[in-house]
């Protein structure tokens, strides 16, 4: 008894352990998902690179950084531009952080960076409805903090603060901001509400590309993949896995998507698929995407 005790308490579940990392491992590598959640080798600077690519010096270019945190992503973005388009009078990165002390920590960071003349930074937190609400902070720095409230989230909250939120159609029109190249929305699971907040954009054809993260905080907002792809049914754009150097176009929703796995995605306008490497495929009948 001694002996089977010491077996099932220590052996089994160990094996149990490592046979769980080991094919974990396996099955994110055959689905294709990151490694890793690092700007420089995830894909996210590729997307940075080839709209930088893409767009004359001599064009517009405006970038959305939605949920900046510490500016990682913004950062990225003013190293990935050539001087020309630092230089010009056309080109804007305007950074969204609702914290305020997140919010002091980018402004540090970007004023210490060349080309950071063309950076705004604004309090908003984005969403689709305007107004006041109550914000989740977990962190100055880690990048948790949420408009996705669950009692997960307000248990482990360090504090609670109210934010104003706006959205994208919103604050384009206000600023008179007529087509934006690029959103990247980082919001801990409010991304599908960012996205409705440019539906309107959207259905002009106003936005090049949306790139938005999905994982486990999805399931604190109760969305899906699947609205996303309803979302945009009709409109001229495309809904692909960002890879690290080529792009993933998926045609259309399948239950296998949803399994909250960490993966950056990107809407993109049919025109702007030149601008990349595209890679197609689809599900078959064994639910295997290829």
């Amino acid at each position: 008894m001694t002996q089977y005790s010491t077996l099932r308490g220590t052996a089994l579940p160990s094996l149990r352990r490592l046979a769980w990392r080991v094919g974990r491992r396996v099955y994110c590598a055959a689905r294709g998902e990151p490694g890793a959640d690092d700007i420089a080798t995830d894909g996210e600077a590729y997307v940075q690179r080839c709209l930088v690519k893409s767009i004359s010096p001599c064009s517009e270019l405006c970038v959305f950084d939605i949920g900046a945190n510490c500016g990682d992503w913004s950062a990225s973005f003013l190293r990935a531009l050539s001087a020309e388009h630092r230089t010009h009078a056309k080109t804007r990165l305007h950074s969204f952080e609702p914290v305020p002390a997140t919010r002091q920590m980018l402004l540090s960071r970007l004023a210490s960076m060349k080309g950071s003349e063309i950076a705004e930074v604004h309090a908003f937190a984005m969403s689709n409805e305007c107004g006041a609400a109550p914000m989740a902070i977990l962190s100055d720095t880690g990048g948790t903090n949420s408009l996705s409230l669950d009692t997960k989230n307000t248990r482990r909250a360090d504090n609670m603060i109210e934010v104003e939120k706006t959205t994208l159609a919103d604050f384009c029109r206000q600023r008179g901001i007529g087509h934006v190249n690029l959103v990247k929305s980082d919001t801990e699971g409010h991304d599908l509400s960012v996205l409705r907040g440019a539906r309107e954009i959207l259905a002009a054809g106003r936005l090049d590309l949306f790139q938005f993260e999905y994982n486990h905080t999805w399931v604190f907002s109760r969305a899906f993949l699947k609205d996303v792809f309803e979302l945009v049914e009709g409109l001229p754009y495309r809904v692909a896995r960002i890879r690290p150097a080529s792009i993933e176009i998926l045609d259309g929703w399948h239950p296998e998507l949803e399994r909250f796995f960490h993966a950056n995605y990107l809407l993109v306008r049919e025109p702007a698929l030149a601008w990349f490497d595209v890679r197609f495929g689809t599900f078959d009948g064994s639910n295997t995407y290829a």
